[in-house]
């Protein structure tokens, strides 16, 4: 068994990007752990907050996420069990850089940001690390990614996945660009895996639809849609990125 640790920039980015590679996961008996880093938030698009006071938003719309987070655990039946979420109880970067939600793919990442020291105490016990692309560019992906890429080490397994909603906008080119940017940076030739059992990939696609709309607060059922089908291409599974540690570690995929 190998501590998988996702590291989630929010609470949906794990279930949008690797639903089905944690399923199989959990299935092949290892356990996973979901770090959620910026979770204290008042983004919730599409959630109905009519009768929500002004000042109790960041509480209501923080509760709602974590409920959201339960209902999508659930769905894994048995290997729930396995499944971990660890909460670093930060502010999302509208809250904690006081920016609008349209800036927050232009804001610079803070060296000094708390979530930094967070993050990198949240990795220390992991067998093997999930990391965000960052692709797409939001500020609190890519200071998900900065905080970890000092403890990616050539002895440890280590993945990057492939953000979504925000891969949906970007060709395979640019995706591999950014994998060859951070493959370059770590020195380190990154391989793709494809991560999931997907004998049928018409249940796979309409099982990450629905696992992906356990976070109805956040999307639509067109972007439900669109991210089941970023899975088609694959089999009905998901790519990572993995680096010799993790690939020698197989079946991880």
């Amino acid at each position: 068994m190998v501590k998988m640790v996702v590291l989630s920039p929010h609470r949906d980015d794990a279930a949008f990007s690797l639903s089905l590679a944690i399923g199989s996961w959990l299935e092949r008996g290892h356990a996973v752990e979901v770090v959620n880093c910026f979770t204290r938030s008042e983004y919730a698009p599409f959630a109905d907050m009519t009768a929500v006071h002004a000042n109790d938003r960041m509480t209501y719309v923080t509760a709602l996420r974590l409920k959201e987070d339960e209902s999508w655990r659930k769905q894994y039946g048995a290997g729930q069990k396995r499944l971990t979420m660890k909460d670093l109880n930060v502010k999302d970067a509208p809250l904690r850089l006081h920016c609008g939600i349209e800036e927050v793919f232009a804001a610079a990442v803070n060296p000094a940001d708390k979530a930094m020291g967070k993050v990198q105490k949240a990795l220390e016990s992991a067998g093997a690390v999930l990391a965000p692309l960052a692709l797409g560019g939001h500020v609190d992906h890519r200071t998900a990614l900065e905080a970890a890429l000092p403890l990616l080490t050539p002895d440890l397994p280590w993945a990057f996945y492939e953000d979504l909603p925000y891969g949906l906008e970007l060709t395979d080119g640019e995706i591999e660009q950014a994998v060859r940017a951070l493959g370059g940076g770590l020195n380190a030739e990154l391989a793709p895996v494809f991560a999931g059992v997907a004998p049928d990939v018409e249940a796979a696609t309409r099982r990450k639809r629905r696992l992906a709309l356990c976070y109805d607060s956040q999307i639509e059922d067109a972007t439900a849609d669109r991210m089941a089908a970023f899975c088609v291409p694959y089999g009905g599974r998901e790519r990572l990125w993995a680096n010799a540690a993790w690939r020698a570690l197989e079946p991880l995929g």
